[in-house]
This record gives C-alpha cells, sequence and structure tokens, in this order.
C-alpha cells in the first residue's frame, strides 16, 4: 500500500530535526565544561554603536539592544559586545568592561553598568 518514496521525504526531514537538536546541546554541553575560573575589570574607549531592536514592534528608544565595538586600554586589541545596558555610551567615551578568564584559555567579555 504504501511505498519507500512516499517516507523517505519524511525520514530526512526527522533526520535534519534530530541533527539540529544534537548541534543545540553540543554546544551548550561545551559551555559548561568551560567554566569562568577568574574575571578581570578593564576600561574600553567606544569606537563604533550599532543599534538592534529586539523587538520588530519597539518604540523608538525602549526595548533596545546596543552592539560596542570597543578598543580594550590594557592591550589595544578590538572587541565587538553585544549587550543590554541601562543607557547608551557615547562613541569616543570610556566604559568599564569585564573581562572573563575561562578554564580553557577563552576570554569573553561584558559590558559593565558603571
Amino acid at each position: 500500500m504504501f511505498t519507500d518514496d512516499e517516507y523517505s521525504d519524511a525520514v530526512i526531514g526527522v533526520a535534519f530535526f534530530c541533527a539540529f537538536a544534537l548541534m543545540k546541546s553540543i554546544a551548550i554541553v561545551g559551555l559548561q565544561a568551560n567554566p569562568v575560573v577568574a574575571t578581570q575589570r578593564v576600561m574600553a574607549v567606544v569606537e563604533y554603536i550599532r543599534v538592534k531592536p529586539i523587538s520588530p514592534y519597539a518604540m523608538v528608544g525602549h526595548n533596545l539592544y546596543y552592539t560596542y565595538d570597543v578598543r580594550l586600554d590594557d592591550d589595544n586589541t578590538r572587541i565587538s559586545i553585544d549587550d543590554d545596558v541601562e543607557r547608551p555610551h557615547l562613541i569616543g567615551s570610556l566604559v568599564p568592561i569585564e573581562r572573563q578568564h575561562h578554564k580553557h584559555g577563552v576570554d569573553t567579555y561584558r559590558l559593565q553598568n558603571g
């Protein structure tokens, strides 16, 4: 009554769904295996700002999410930080950054609110 051709699309769809779910779980396990072991407060200069609304229905000035391109003061490295802050920072302003040292040598950064 049913042939193999009728099930092939369903099997491929289920395989892609399972592969996608497996990729997400591997990423979560990878983050848990690399915990933060130390933090350091550094200062950075804002070089560029991009505004991204969280919601397409957000009103002007509300529910905004900022991406900052900053240059660290201590080693002159340029990084991008996506973070929700209380108020936007101006280009050229000095902002505090928290550098998070992870167990396996990767550093991540978080913009401070103060």
